[in-house]
C-alpha cells in the first residue's frame, strides 16, 4: 500500500507568516495530531543555518507547527545536536547562542532550544539494531528520551550522500558526535595532484589529520575521521575518495541510524521537507546566498521518512529537468541508496500517493 505524502506549493516569495500558515495546513490535512499526546516531550528536529548561512529553513517557516504542538498540550523543544567540523554548532554553548541569533529560541517561537547531546556531543544513548552495518547505533540523549519527534528537513543537495532530507535529518542530525564518526568512517581520504598547498584543508581539518609537503599536503590516515571538512573547503578538486563504493555505506549508515533514532516512536513522528531556497549544499556551510539548482518547489510532509524523501527527490528532479546527480556535477553519488537503503531494513514504503492540498 503506497504512504500517503502532502504537499503544498509555497516559494520563498510568499513571505514567512504565509509559509509558516502553509506548513500548519500540511499538518491539519494529514490529520498529524493523534501522534502527539499531552504532556509528550516533543523533539522538534531542526537545522539552524551555521554562521553565516541565510539560506536555511527560518525559525518564522515553523511558527505555525510549533503552535500546532503547543495547542496539543505536549512539551516541544526546538532542538539540533553538535558538529564534528570546526564552526559555529561544535558545542552546545555556541550552538545555542547562534540558534537564538536565527530566531530558534523562546521569545519568536515560544518554546526552547535545547542542544540534544549535550555541551560537547558526548551525551548518548546506544540503541540495539539489526543493521547491515550496524548492530547498536549512538543517538543523541534527549532525542532518545523525548516520545515524539517532529522532523523538520530543509532539502539540499550533498557532497557525500548527493541529497539531505529527512533520512539525513534524523540519521546524522540525531546522532552524538560519536555516531557521526562512525557514519563517516566509511570515507577514505587522500590529496591528489591538484593541491596548491593553499592551506585551506589545514585550516578546517578538527583532528589536525593534514599536513603541508613540498609538493602538496597529505592526511594521516589514523587520525582522519572521514568528516570531509577538507573536501568542502577545497577549492581546487584536491581531495578524493572512492565515489561509488564509500558514499553507498555512508547513505547506507545514514538510514540505519534514522532506523535507531525512531526506534521506540512507532506512530509518533512525522516529517516535512521544505524544499525552499534548495542550495548546492547543506546548511552547514557558512557561505551566504549559496547556489540554487532549483527554483522553490513547497512543503512536503508524511508519516513516512522514506516516502517524503522519495517524493522529494522526485519533486527536485522533475523540476530540474534531469537526474540530482547530473544537477551537482556528481554522477557517482546516487543519492537513492539512502531511500533504497531505509525501505530494506523497515523504515518506511517508497511508494507513494501525493496529495497536494491548497
Amino acid at each position: 500500500m503506497d504512504s500517503e505524502v502532502y504537499f503544498i506549493k509555497a516559494s520563498v516569495d510568499d513571505g514567512q507568516q504565509v509559509i509558516s500558515e502553509k506548513a500548519r495546513r500540511l499538518f491539519e490535512a494529514g490529520g498529524f495530531g493523534d501522534c502527539f499526546k499531552d504532556n509528550d516531550f516533543t523533539a522538534v528536529k531542526i537545522h539552524v543555518g551555521e554562521g553565516g548561512n541565510n539560506t536555511y529553513i527560518k525559525a518564522p517557516y515553523i511558527k505555525g507547527l510549533v503552535d500546532k504542538l503547543i495547542e496539543l498540550k505536549t512539551r516541544p523543544f526546538v532542538t539540533d545536536t553538535t558538529t564534528l567540523y570546526v564552526g559555529r554548532r561544535n558545542n552546545a554553548i555556541n550552538h545555542t547562542v547562534l540558534a537564538a541569533e536565527h530566531g530558534f529560541n523562546s521569545a519568536e517561537l515560544g518554546i526552547p532550544f535545547i542542544v540534544s547531546d549535550g555541551l560537547l556531543g558526548t551525551s548518548e544513548t546506544a540503541v540495539k539494531i539489526d543493521g547491515k552495518h550496524n548492530k547498536e547505533v549512538f543517538v543523541a540523549r534527549d532525542i532518545a528520551m523525548c516520545q515524539s519527534i517532529l522532523s523538520i528537513a530543509h532539502v539540499t543537495g550533498h557532497m557525500a550522500s548527493g541529497l539531505g532530507a529527512t533520512l539525513k535529518t534524523l540519521g546524522m542530525g540525531c546522532a552524538s558526535k560519536k555516531g557521526k564518526l562512525k557514519q563517516h568512517a566509511a570515507l577514505k581520504l587522500s590529496i591528489g595532484d591538484k593541491c596548491t598547498l593553499c592551506g585551506e584543508c589545514l585550516k578546517h581539518c578538527p583532528v589536525d589529520a593534514i599536513s603541508l609537503g613540498r609538493k602538496k599536503a597529505s592526511i594521516n590516515q589514523d587520525k582522519c575521521i572521514g568528516c570531509a571538512e577538507c573536501m568542502a573547503h577545497c577549492r581546487f578538486e584536491a581531495v578524493k575518495w572512492n565515489w561509488g563504493q564509500e558514499t553507498a555505506q555512508l547513505q547506507e549508515n545514514i538510514a540505519e541510524y534514522a532506523l535507531g533514532t525512531l526506534a521506540g516512536k512507532e506512530n509518533k513522528a512525522i516529517f516535512f521537507n521544505f524544499l525552499l531556497s534548495v542550495t548546492k549544499d547543506c546548511d552547514c556551510f557558512s557561505t551566504p546566498d549559496m547556489l540554487k539548482i532549483v527554483g522553490d518547489i513547497g512543503i512536503a510532509a508524511s508519516r513516512d521518512p522514506v516516502a517524503v524523501d522519495k517524493a522529494a527527490l522526485d519533486l527536485l528532479e522533475e523540476m530540474a529537468g534531469r537526474k540530482l546527480q547530473e544537477v551537482l556535477k556528481s554522477k557517482e553519488i546516487d543519492p537513492r541508496c539512502q531511500i533504497e537503503h531505509a525501505e530494506r531494513i523497515g523504515l518506511g514504503n517508497s511508494s507513494y500517493e501525493l496529495i497536494e492540498i491548497n
